[in-house]
């Protein structure tokens, strides 16, 4: 079956991808448009119909915002629209509620960041904006502060991340990280005509703007696009890796006193002619993160550098220009990107939205399918996914929880695309999902921002990192995804942003809520043994949840309840 609306492809989404070479557990990745039919129904929409800033807009960001276990969707409307609020039902249909949460604003829109700023338990929202209708201005980016209740509040004066000086309205992405580890998350903020920031966390509900101090390089000049923060060398320490056009992008060490270095372009990157979309990951295999970035070239390929993809070396923070070897390198107009493993065949895959006014208009999207050694083919075509329009934002999420990714593309001036995976050859429960919660340890940023996760199967290991980075105007859910193919089990080692260490063994396909414990026997998390602790443990134990496991033999059995009780009498640190 196949919903297809305008600005769809041509081709006939959710079917079998035909003539595919599998490789090794590799699956053909199936999916099925279905934004209409669960109710994702805005259009973005501008009031200037020309290539303006603003139709580089179009963005949105995923999150769990009223705390009920699965993904809503936070949706840019621009200036001719309204910014619109998801909620999801659990089972991936959705109801419109930015009215009843107090999100319901018509602006310049570009895109979002999701974060618990303020360490509360709740999903906040950073909102960036060029100004009102029809007006370029300063001062409209907005945070806003779950409150809990199914509302959210306008902070951004009292926080102090309104970005109201000189420059015109010229924000795009953001994105929160833990940069200082101090246990709060942090802001950038990406701006295209010099408005680019650095907001250092106070930890009281307020940031201080640090941009001049903590990094090396004055970004007056910068064109920026896209921010995250990613440890790259296992320092944990995470880096800033700052996508921007013209030639502007930048690749910022942290030097682990609160200053960032910038080590472009003599560490091999700052290639990319005119970088929009940031995403990175261990594409090759060999245990150290890589970082692509989409960017333009002409349909002849004489005019701007591509895509450009840094192969990481065994020299810390130097990297090899490899794309076009890796076979990414020609991607039309790229803007958003996601890395993804889209067909739980353990390789993470590439997906990427494409077009632009003129020549650019009827570009498709680009599936780079992992052929499991770093080497990429499109294969969009044979599987509907090269969806023609003016693809922006982009992000990935599992919305229905059956245990595979699904994607949202966000179209400037046009219908949202939502497809939803359908894996054809393995069951979708052949990948394992973490999300986390730090509550329990001071020091730790929520969600577990800055949390480094290895999974060691019979197939290989793989390497995820938990940040919040935006791919372009846009923030996939706040998790780590594994496709394990036709492994049984995996042993897991989690690595927590303030050194500590959990190791989980065997642990099954599924989708499981890891908390960082302070105290091994406080599996409630409240920083006490009582009641609420013995509770938990048997909830976790009869669910067979790896933390259920307390002795750590990949077994659930009367040993695992000795455990946890010697761990009780012994109470806390």
């Amino acid at each position: 079956m196949c919903d297809a609306h305008s600005a769809r492809a041509a081709v006939c989404v959710g079917i079998v991808c035909a003539g595919i070479v599998s490789w090794g557990w590799a699956s053909p990745p199936v999916v099925t448009e279905r934004a209409l039919s669960v109710g994702l129904d805005g259009i973005h929409a501008t009031v200037y119909q020309g290539p303006d800033v603003e139709f580089m807009g179009a963005g949105g960001a995923a999150g769990d915002f009223d705390n009920d276990g699965d993904q809503d969707l936070f949706v840019v409307g621009g200036s001719a629209g309204v910014d619109r609020l998801y909620i999801n039902d659990g089972a991936g249909h959705f109801s419109e509620q930015g009215v009843a949460w107090g999100i319901n604003r018509t602006h310049q829109g570009t895109g979002a960041a999701v974060g618990d700023y303020d360490n509360d338990g709740d999903l906040d929202l950073y909102v960036t904006s060029l100004g009102r209708p029809g007006v370029r201005e300063s001062g409209h980016n907005v945070l806003y502060r779950n409150n809990g209740n199914g509302t959210f509040s306008d902070v951004t004066a009292v926080a102090g991340v309104s970005i109201a000086d000189a420059f015109q309205g010229d924000t795009f992405s953001s994105a929160f990280g833990d940069y200082d580890l101090d246990g709060d998350l942090d802001l950038a903020v990406a701006g295209w005509l010099g408005g680019s920031r650095l907001f250092r966390n106070n930890g009281d509900g307020t940031f201080s703007n640090v941009t001049s101090t903590a990094l090396d390089t004055n970004l007056s000049a910068n064109r920026g696009f896209a921010p995250r923060f990613v440890d790259m060398d296992g320092d944990r320490y995470p880096e800033l890796l700052w996508v921007a056009d013209f030639y502007t992008s930048h690749y910022f060490v942290n030097n682990g006193d609160g200053t960032f270095s910038s080590h472009t372009p003599g560490n091999g990157t700052g290639l990319d002619s005119n970088g929009m979309g940031n995403t990175f990951g261990d594409y090759n295999g060999d245990g150290i993160f890589d970082w692509y970035v989409s960017s333009r070239i002409n349909h002849a390929q004489t005019n701007g550098s591509g895509n450009m993809l840094y192969v990481a070396t065994a020299t810390p923070h130097v990297f090899v220009e490899d794309s076009v070897a890796s076979g990414c390198n020609f991607g039309y107009w790229g803007w958003g990107v996601i890395s993804i493993d889209i067909n739980h065949d353990g390789f993470l895959d590439i997906y990427e939205t494409n077009g632009f006014d003129g020549s650019f208009t009827d570009d498709p999207a680009i599936l780079y399918l992992n052929t499991g050694n770093g080497v990429f083919t499109d294969h969009a075509p044979l599987c509907g996914m090269d969806v023609r329009s003016a693809g922006r934002g982009l992000l990935n999420a599992d919305f229905d929880r059956d245990g595979d990714q699904d994607i949202v593309m966000f179209n400037a001036r046009q219908q949202m695309v939502y497809y939803r995976n359908e894996i054809a050859g393995l069951p979708d429960a052949n990948a394992i999902t973490l999300e986390f919660d730090t509550s329990a340890v001071s020091g730790l940023a929520p969600n577990g921002f800055g949390t480094l996760v290895e999974l060691t199967s019979d197939s290989g290991i793989q390497k995820r990192y938990m940040d919040g980075g935006s791919n372009y105007l846009s923030q996939s859910e706040l998790s780590v995804h594994f496709g394990i193919g036709t492994d049984q089990s995996a042993d897991i080692s989690i690595l927590w942003a303030n050194g500590d260490r959990t190791d989980l063994v065997g642990v099954q396909p599924g989708r499981y809520t890891i908390r960082s414990l302070g105290c091994p026997a406080d599996l409630s998390g409240d920083g006490m043994l009582n009641f609420f602790d013995v509770s938990a443990f048997l909830t976790l134990y009869q669910q067979q949840h790896p933390q259920g496991d307390v002795n750590g033999d990949g077994l659930f059995n009367f040993f695992d309840v000795s455990a946890f009780l010697t761990g009780y009498q012994g109470g806390c640190p």
